[in-house]
Parts: C-alpha cells; structure tokens; sequence
C-alpha cells in the first residue's frame, strides 16, 4: 500500500506540471480529471467510515463540478451562449474550495492523514489556477478574494482541529496566489513553491507525532525545540516577519502597489493579519497550557495579551511605513 501511495503522488505531481504546459481547455480539464480520480485513490488508503463518508461526499461535488465545467468549457471555447466565464469562474471557486463553494473543503479536512490534506491543499489547486489564469481580472476576482479572506480569516479563530485551521489559512493562501499571478508567473511558481515547501515543513512535524488535534500537545512528548520549529513554520505560513511567508508576500505586495491596488492591499494586509492570530492562538495553548516545563516561568508570559497584540499589529505598521 505505501508504494501504491508514492506512485499515485507522482502521477498527480506529474499530470498537474503537465496541465501548465498546455493551452487547450478541454485538455487540462481531462487532466484535472485524472489528478481528482489519482486524488480518490490516495484518499481510499484510509480506515474507517469517516474516510468512505468523506469520500462519498468529494465525489458527488467534485464529479458534478466537473460535468458542468465540461458544458461551459465547450460553450467558451466556440463561443455559444451567455455568462460561460461567470459560470466557470464559479466552478473553479469549488474546486479549490473558496467561499462560499467551501463547505466541502472544511468537512473533508480533518478526516484526512497528513500527506493527503498536503496533496489536497497544494497540487490539487494548481491545474484550477491555470484556468483561473486564463480567466482572470482584477475587477471579477475582487469580491471572490475577499470574500474568501474575510471568511477563512474569521473562521479560523478558536479552531482546536489544526487541519481545518490550516485549511481556512490555505483559503487566505489562496487569494494571494492569484493575485499574484497578476503580476507574473515566475511570482505566481515562487509564492507556490514557497507556500508548498512551508506547508511541508509543518506538516512533516505534525506527521510524525500522528497530531490532528491542539489539545494533544498534552499527552504527547513533542520536544520544546519541536513546538518553537511548529509555531515557526506557523508564521512562516501566516506571513509574519521576518520570516518566508513574509518575504514572498512582501513581494506581491511591492508589485501590486505600484499598480494602484493600494485600497485591495490594505484590505488583504488587514485581513491576513488575523491568520497570525492563528497560529499565535496554537502557541499559547501548546507552551502555556499544555507544557509543564513553562509552567515554572508563566510569571514571565503575564503579559501576552500585549505580545500577541505587538505580533499582529507589526505586519501593519511595517506597511504602514513603507
């Protein structure tokens, strides 16, 4: 079953490199296809109702998604009929799960094993951007994004299941992404690529401590080195500085700016700010309620209402200031 697993990783890796080479719809439509029946696949590895309930459900959106996305893509590419982009800009939003097409991407996650939600929050994304791609404008896109922002910003406050906290923060991601295929695609692959090896990094601590949820950082031994390496790569994801996350955001950012999107900036800064708290919400749990060895120096924390605040707010005045 492990090499089944691994061979069906690189087939979805491979197809979703070779979508981007292509500029036939129906061509990177039939690839999707194929990565979504790979994805099914990996997600039979599983045990238990849970896994075959989830299943049932990705299938049946995903399935009647895709029917309807075959219809529109025949009308757009010969040019019959009326709102064939709006209807394919609104199949697109539920394949990468945005709001308000997100119901199915929260219940799946959370019944998923580690390597399948990084699958699901990365590769299965990347052959939709293209299309999103082909079909993208600032002015169409603007009320999707940040209706996606505000809703993955809020809802993923006081979430103790990590898989559904990091998926309101792919959410987030998400909307980056695509602005940053505004600029370029070499800015669109380094923020994808970035995201993807951040991603990993976390995910890979969290796997191999078998963790899904915060409240079991209590029973489990996961070092002091391992909880600051996880609450780094935390706010790697979120975009705090001066870290990675950061950096590549900070990049969009400068490029966006210069084109005048100064409102639709302050908005996505403001809004990813809240992200932040995310994973500053998962630290105190993790290091002051569920860690023995801090609780000798809780004295020296008494003032963390006034560091998180100086954490979330120096995103904003480093924009600010620039």
């Amino acid at each position: 079953m492990k090499y089944i697993k691994i061979l069906l990783v690189y087939l979805v890796v491979g197809f979703s490199l070779v979508a981007w080479t292509m500029n036939n719809w129906l061509m990177i439509w039939y690839l999707m296809e194929v990565c979504f029946v790979l994805f099914m696949g990996l997600c039979a590895s599983g045990k238990g109702y849970s896994i075959s309930e989830m299943m049932m459900m990705y299938y049946l959106v995903q399935v009647s998604v895709s029917l309807l996305m075959s219809v529109f893509i025949l009308f757009y590419m010969f040019n019959l009929g009326y709102l064939h982009s709006f209807i394919l800009i609104l199949g697109l939003m539920v394949k990468m799960g945005m709001f308000p097409f997100h119901f199915w991407f929260i219940l799946v996650c959370g019944k998923l094993d580690w390597m399948v939600f990084f699958i699901l929050s990365t590769l299965m994304k990347l052959i939709p951007l293209i299309l999103v791609y082909y079909l993208f404008s600032i002015s169409s896109f603007f009320f999707v994004t940040l209706g996606s922002m505000i809703f993955g910003s809020f809802m993923g406050l006081n979430n103790g299941i990590i898989q559904k906290m990091m998926s309101y923060s792919s959410m987030i991601n998400v909307c980056w992404l695509i602005y940053s295929m505004s600029v370029s695609l070499m800015m669109f692959f380094l923020y994808y690529f970035s995201y993807s090896i951040m991603l990993w990094w976390l995910i890979n601590l969290l796997s191999d401590h078998n963790i899904f949820y915060i409240s079991q950082f209590k029973m489990n031994s996961v070092s002091f080195n391992e909880k600051i390496a996880i609450f780094g790569y935390g706010l790697s994801i979120s975009g705090f500085p001066p870290f990675l996350g950061f950096l590549i955001k900070w990049l969009v950012i400068n490029y966006l700016w210069y084109l005048g999107l100064k409102f639709m900036l302050s908005l996505m800064v403001m809004i990813s700010v809240l992200a932040v708290y995310f994973y500053l919400q998962m630290f105190f749990f993790v290091m002051m309620l569920f860690s023995g060895w801090m609780k000798w120096y809780i004295y020296s924390f008494y003032n963390f209402g006034v560091f998180s605040f100086f954490f979330m707010t120096s995103y904003i005045i480093l924009f600010i200031f620039y």
